[in-house]
């Protein structure tokens, strides 16, 4: 695909500044909604599992599950669905502080992860590639001047190095 042809993604945003800077970030209604889905989908599964200890002889600890399965219906499950949703905020809160936003512009890429910044200038870097599920900024020296966590699309990520003017490299091991 041309990158020219293909216009920038609306999902990015442009902050004016120092030079346009691009700011890619995961989606956090994404994070919350797979997170508080899950959540609840799992408190509801919790109650048809409780059900399915019980009836197995062999299985130990059945206390907990007599316990969770002598709440009368439907308060068994709507009230496992909402300790289940309440879970899944907090790991939901939890995924979006621990997430990965780069703003990369002309003359710096800023690298924020649990409410830390790292900025990097241009000079430092020579280039950026990807090592597994890691970003990987390598100085000129070759040495790692940052490696983190990333769940961003690699794709979007690459191109906006290159057009920022960044050497964006095979990922590693490659």
């Amino acid at each position: 695909m041309d990158m020219e042809k293909s216009g920038p993604d609306p999902r990015d945003r442009t902050v004016a500044g120092s030079g346009e800077a691009t700011v890619l970030a995961e989606p956090v209604w994404q994070l919350m909604l797979v997170c508080v889905g899950c959540g609840g989908v799992g408190g509801w599964l919790l109650t048809l599992l409780a059900d399915l200890w019980l009836s197995l002889p062999w299985v130990p600890m059945k206390g907990p599950a007599r316990l969770l399965t002598s709440v009368p219906e439907p308060w068994l499950t709507v009230g496992a669905v909402v300790v289940g949703l309440a879970l899944g905020v907090l790991v939901g809160f939890i995924a979006v502080y621990e997430s990965l936003t780069a703003r990369i512009s002309d003359s710096r890429v800023v690298l924020t992860i649990r409410d830390s910044d790292r900025e990097f200038t241009y000079d430092e870097i020579a280039l950026a590639c990807r090592d597994g599920k890691q970003l990987v900024l390598v100085a000129p020296d070759g040495g790692e001047l940052a490696r983190e966590r990333c769940g961003l699309p690699w794709r979007r990520l690459a191109e906006t190095f290159a057009v920022h003017g960044y050497d964006w490299g095979a990922p590693l091991g490659s």
